[in-house]
């Protein structure tokens, strides 16, 4: 989506000189490029790791990165590990009436290495790349998400001849002003616009489907200082779906979900620390933007927004899921954008954290950021589709579109300071599929950081775009990373040993990693048939530690992780692995 500011209401601006310094210290983010432990995979024709690579080069020496330092530079010499290799998911990009899989074959490459992600608080370490993990519970994807283009065989919305239909309760051009409740003994029918006021709260029950008016443009708005608790479950998804006919659903015919909040926006001029606002892209939708990092705007938890986006005007389009000036204390987990007709999810400024993202063909980008957007966010999918949108002026594109600003010289740092996004455990996958002969017009790259964004992408895979895995554009991007090039991370885990597998006498312990470690290390193994496992850790005098995992296994690869209690001591530690009678065991260091 393209961004176009308004000066929308801009209030008298006081206290100058503190707004300042709230930008300047919000200018002093990180502005670096990260891009590590991923693994790539037939983004273009090439065949090599190099050609994954694409953009703009670096085009003055004097930023501290030599002339013409590019993405295949940063991703293959600054970052060196990277890989080009077969993911082993042959059902992950489209195919007709194949419901996809996200998670890799048993022995793909994505199992058993991977980069040590911040120890912050929000990312949560594991032993693969990519979204899923390699063990039968991992694939989180199961039992709430949904890939039928056309609905033509969906049973879920509770209509006349489907299970346990309910009555449609009408919303027409409503503004929630105090709390409202939406329950599971009704449908809801929002026409034109649902705005939560401020002060206001919506609540939202598991399993409720909200239909939004086709010819209207139904849309739910979260305003400033209002809230939305939509809090689904993965049997009882809550589902925003246009009002159609099913067998006759079309993507871009509904508005999706906004949540516009306070916290810190980068625009060309208007500052929002200072009280300035801005106006949201997709018509009148409403005002976003402050000084308060921390805003909360409610929590949305097992929801899908089917079929929405619509370009209103060019550089002016709705997105299924878009997040304006949204804080932190907002949470968003296990969200899904299906076939919409823009981005899946876009973020315009503001600091939040999500995890458990998946974003199913559509027309624009998968994830999307601007305006100095700060977020992190963990195990996410994205799948692009090839097609045009209705409009017929885009099409699907980029698992990733991000930019400090659109707005040339791509340089304001204004109260939110430089975009700077951190991912990791992404799956991208593009679409190669030809038309008549011909190529469709995308998607073109996995990730796209351009216009002096910042961003960190760590043990993730893309595979399948058409020119590249990795695309970095524009002089202003350059220049902020090459002013103070990142360390790489530290390796995690590094892939397996070679050991024999249990069937021949011997549990596959891949490696314990980190070791030595501090607080956590993670054990790796290959069980070939399933059976019961345990795994024990003592301490160097003998002494029982605790037991990590006591249970029947399925076979594969398994990765089990050791979080030690603030008070175990540092020393030499043992584990066993035992699998029926079978056993590993080997030697652990735990430093302060």
């Amino acid at each position: 989506m393209r961004f176009v500011w308004s000066e929308g209401v801009r209030t008298l601006r006081r206290g100058s000189i503190a707004a300042g310094l709230l930008a300047l210290m919000a200018g002093s983010a990180s502005a670096q490029l990260l891009f590590d432990g991923n693994l790539l995979f037939n983004n273009n024709l090439t065949g090599t790791l190099a050609g994954q690579f694409s953009g703009a080069p670096s085009t003055n020496p004097g930023q501290g990165c030599a002339l013409n330092y590019d993405a295949a530079t940063l991703g293959t010499v600054t970052f060196t590990h990277n890989v080009y290799a077969d993911p082993l998911l042959p059902n992950a990009s489209y195919k007709p009436n194949i419901v996809p899989n996200f998670q890799p074959a048993l022995g793909s490459p994505a199992f058993g290495s991977a980069m040590t992600v911040p120890n912050d608080g929000f990312f949560h370490q594991v032993c693969y790349k990519g979204a899923i993990g390699p063990n039968p519970g991992d694939d989180w994807t199961k039992g709430w998400t949904y890939y039928d283009s056309t609905g033509a065989n969906r049973q879920d919305l509770h209509l006349a001849g489907m299970p346990n239909p309910r009555p449609l309760a009408i919303y027409d051009n409503i503004d929630i002003a105090g709390d409202a409740y939406f329950s599971p003994d009704s449908n809801y029918l929002v026409r034109g616009q649902l705005r939560v006021l401020q002060n206001a709260q919506l609540v939202v029950a598991p399993s409720v489907v909200i239909f939004e008016d086709v010819a209207t443009l139904g849309t739910i708005i979260v305003r400033r200082g209002g809230k939305i608790y939509a809090v689904g479950n993965a049997c009882e998804p809550i589902i925003i779906t246009p009002f159609s006919t099913p067998g006759s659903f079309v993507r871009g015919t509904c508005g999706g979900l906004y949540i516009l909040g306070r916290a810190k926006v980068n625009t060309p001029t208007n500052d929002v620390c200072a009280g300035d606002s801005v106006a949201a892209e997709g018509g009148s939708v409403g005002y976003f933007g402050g000084s308060d990092d921390n805003d909360n705007s409610g929590t949305l938890r097992y929801v899908r927004v089917e079929y929405s986006g619509k370009e209103r005007s060019p550089n002016n389009e709705l997105n299924s899921f878009t997040f304006c000036g949204m804080g932190r204390g907002t949470k968003v987990d296990y969200c899904e954008a299906f076939f919409g007709a823009d981005d899946g999810f876009e973020w315009f400024g503001g600091q939040s954290d999500a995890t458990h993202l998946i974003a199913i063909d559509g027309t624009d980008d998968g994830y999307d950021w601007q305006l100095g957007t700060r977020n992190r966010a963990q195990f996410v999918i994205v799948r692009v589709s090839p097609k045009f949108a209705p409009s017929g002026t885009q099409n699907g594109d980029k698992g990733i579109e991000a930019d400090n600003t659109e707005t040339s010289p791509y340089t304001q740092l204004i109260c939110a300071g430089r975009s700077f996004c951190q991912l990791a455990n992404v799956t991208f996958v593009g679409d190669q599929r030809r038309d008549d002969g011909t190529l469709f017009p995308g998607p073109t790259s996995g990730v796209n950081w351009r216009r002096g964004t910042s961003g960190t992408l760590l043990n993730s895979i893309i595979l399948n775009f058409k020119t590249a895995a990795l695309r970095i554009d524009d002089d202003a991007s350059w220049a902020a990373h090459c002013a103070a090039i990142p360390a790489a991370p530290a390796v995690f885990c590094p892939g397996a040993l070679g050991v024999a597998p249990i069937a021949s006498g011997n549990v596959f312990v891949a490696r314990s990693q980190p070791n030595p470690f501090r607080n956590r290390v993670n054990f790796s193994f290959m069980l070939p048939e399933a059976g019961p496992v345990s795994v024990e850790i003592f301490s160097a005098d003998g002494r029982h530690v605790q037991t990590v995992a006591n249970g029947r296994m399925a076979a594969g690869p398994h990765t089990l992780l050791w979080t030690l209690d603030k008070d175990t001591p540092s020393g030499m530690y043992f584990y066993r692995v035992l699998a029926g009678s079978n056993e590993s065991t080997g030697k652990i260091t735990r430093v302060d």
